[in-house]
């Protein structure tokens, strides 16, 4: 069916949570943000943990990776690559059963009694059809320049599948280097999406495009991958190289995008407050050891910070854009995106100061993110499963 025709087909109907991408996955994400850092913050305080699969720690790190994030980035793509090829992405029941491969697993891992094996089968196959259903779209559309993407997305579901190995005890030693190169992976997709909407959202809002720096955007992805790269040695001179180059390639693009108008417009600021929580993590991990203090801090200025932020920055964004309304932020959002900073802040800055402080640090930052989260459930959960306000299809 063509596009212009399956699109006037969903459009035609009150609700729409399958029309497109962003909708089903925009909409898990954001529960399942608030509902996983409850449990996090439940289990952790309690010492109440069931699941027979993975141990409290690497569960919330895990299904933080792989679960929430995963899941935004995949509801944006699903999205942005119907429009940048023109070609139909998902909907229907295809997009339906893609939500559920990723739902699946979700629930069975913290289940006390499932398959080992049939459990990270499931939760393996999620990143590779991902990246087959976009790549293949790219392919056709001889996109090049998108083709990073579908690749870094099974360079994701690589690091999923060592985390899996050493759980079923066929690798060892190999999941905590996993997540943290995962981590960067994802911080490398947000550097790419970033690049491409970041000045886009900047045009369309303030009426013109930021500077851009030829050389930082050449060198914006292979700085990331550099570090990941890096996390594979065991030098901590090659780690802090290129934690600090990339750092400083990132702080160039923030400095170009920045104009003094975006501290007005909280769409704008928060995907720069997002942004920024991401040098600061590379700033913070190459001199964390010579500094006596955790890479864990920089790790969660990167996850709840960086992918935090402009995750839900972007949801925010997209879900108004694509369903046919005002550009502008909802009553309480801005609320929403000032309590994740709040998150991040307690969460790094706290522990780094004093480590007896950590306890407090991640009730605070838990808190804050769940309570954003269900500000952002409730004010976007109508909007994604209805129709466009406009009465376009989409």
């Amino acid at each position: 069916m063509p596009l212009a025709t399956e699109a006037k087909e969903l459009g035609r109907n009150k609700w729409a949570p399958l029309a497109l991408g962003f909708r089903p996955f925009f909409l898990l994400g954001i529960w399942f943000a608030a509902l996983l850092m409850g449990l996090s913050l439940y289990a952790f305080t309690t010492g109440h943990w069931r699941s027979g699969y993975f141990g409290l720690s690497l569960w919330h790190a895990h299904e933080m990776l792989f679960g929430y994030a995963t899941a935004v980035i995949a509801g944006f793509l699903l999205t942005a690559v119907r429009n940048w090829t023109n070609l139909p992405t998902p909907n229907g029941t295809a997009l339906a059963l893609l939500a559920l491969l990723w739902l699946t697993p979700r629930i069975f891992s913290v289940l006390p009694a499932f398959p080992p094996l049939l459990f990270a089968t499931l939760d393996i196959l999620f990143l590779p059809v991902l990246a087959v259903v976009l790549g293949r779209l790219l392919v056709q559309a001889k996109q090049p320049r998108n083709y990073p993407i579908p690749a870094l997305l099974l360079l994701m579901g690589l690091c999923n599948v060592a985390v899996h190995l050493e759980i079923l005890g066929w690798l060892a030693s190999v999941s905590s280097q996993a997540m943290q190169i995962g981590v960067c992976l994802l911080i490398a997709l947000i550097t790419v999406i970033g690049g491409r909407v970041v000045p886009f959202f900047m045009a369309s809002a303030i009426g013109s495009r930021p500077h851009t720096y030829q050389l930082v955007e050449k060198l914006a992805l292979p700085s990331v991958l550099m570090f990941a790269a890096s996390l594979a040695t065991t030098s901590h001179w090659l780690i802090t190289a290129s934690s600090l180059f990339a750092s400083a390639v990132h702080a160039a693009r923030l400095f170009g995008w920045f104009d003094r108008t975006i501290l007005r417009l909280p769409m704008l600021w928060v995907l720069h407050a997002g942004y920024a929580w991401l040098v600061a993590g590379f700033l913070l991990y190459g001199p964390a050891e010579w500094m006596n203090f955790a890479t864990a801090q920089a790790v969660h200025a990167w996850t709840v910070g960086a992918i935090g932020m402009f995750t839900l920055g972007m949801m925010a964004r997209v879900a108004l854009g694509h369903t046919g309304r005002a550009m502008q932020a909802l009553p309480w959002m801005p609320t929403a995106f000032i309590l994740v900073f709040v998150a991040a802040l307690c969460r790094v800055i706290l522990p780094i100061m004093n480590p007896a402080l950590l306890d407090i640090a991640v009730r605070i930052s838990a808190t804050c993110w769940i309570i954003a989260f269900m500000i952002a459930g409730i004010r976007y959960s109508l909007i994604l499963l209805q129709a466009r306000a406009d009465g376009k299809p989409g």
